[in-house]
């Protein structure tokens, strides 16, 4: 059976218990106090001193366009702390450029963003008065020179809009590697008429997009039969003349 405390050590243990207390709350206090002391200064070293300021723009992935004219529709505000840099608005402003298909904006630290383009793809080219139109393979017409490219694809197509672009687009992806570097001139005159020749004065029919990926796998058959027309535009009944 414990003996009770005696008065004087009754209220030693108490005044031990309260200096405990006392203790550990400045303890407390102390680590909150440091704690956000290293927060403000993290805060401020990474989103407000010089430190980490902007001073590079990293361009990777361009081929046709030049790495100034992406920085310049980057407008990456330089100077301004890594951190704070808007990535979202400097994509979506190199995103303008018409031969970006797409981009991603980083930061590298200490003082650098860092914007990785991808350009589009060069499907074919249409040719109009003075100058060619470069079309990527989802339809859309992103570049323009003074002359078709070498060992590209040129289409006759008159006025076309965007659903016979991409028309054209879906067929040429289509197309046997052979059948692509043997074409000799190529006619798109509405989404249901197109056609093309080959080498030799042959013709070849294709018809409309639709099932573009079977009449590739046909026509790469069928060119094993000589004949001056190949009409691919029902492909489970195609029709070959002499």
């Amino acid at each position: 059976m414990s003996q009770p405390l005696a008065p004087g050590a009754f209220a030693k243990a108490l005044q031990d218990k309260r200096r405990g207390d006392r203790k550990r709350r400045w303890v407390l206090w102390g680590s909150i106090v440091g704690a956000v002391v290293l927060i403000g200064a993290a805060i401020y070293l990474f989103g407000f001193s010089p430190v980490f300021a902007t001073h590079n723009v990293q361009v990777n992935g361009t081929s046709l366009l030049t790495e100034d004219e992406v920085r310049e529709a980057a407008q990456v505000q330089l100077e301004l702390p890594v951190l704070r840099e808007d990535t979202g608005a400097i994509a979506e402003r190199v995103r303008q450029l018409k031969p970006v298909r797409d981009v991603a904006v980083g930061r590298a630290l200490p003082d650098t963003i860092v914007i990785n383009v991808t350009e589009r793809t060069l499907s074919y080219q249409v040719k109009e008065k003075g100058s060619v139109s470069w079309v990527d393979t989802e339809g859309v017409i992103y570049n323009t020179s003074a002359a078709g490219s070498d060992g590209v694809i040129q289409v006759s197509a008159p006025n076309a809009d965007d659903r016979l672009r991409r028309d054209i687009a879906t067929v040429v992806a289509n197309l046997p590697d052979g059948v692509k570097a043997d074409i000799e001139s190529f006619s798109a005159k509405a989404v249901d008429r197109i056609s093309f020749k080959l080498s030799g004065g042959r013709e070849v029919v294709w018809g409309s997009a639709e099932e573009s990926e079977l009449k590739g796998q046909v026509l790469s058959a069928l060119l094993s039969v000589e004949a001056s027309v190949y009409d691919v535009s029902a492909p489970r009944d195609p029709i070959t003349r002499k």
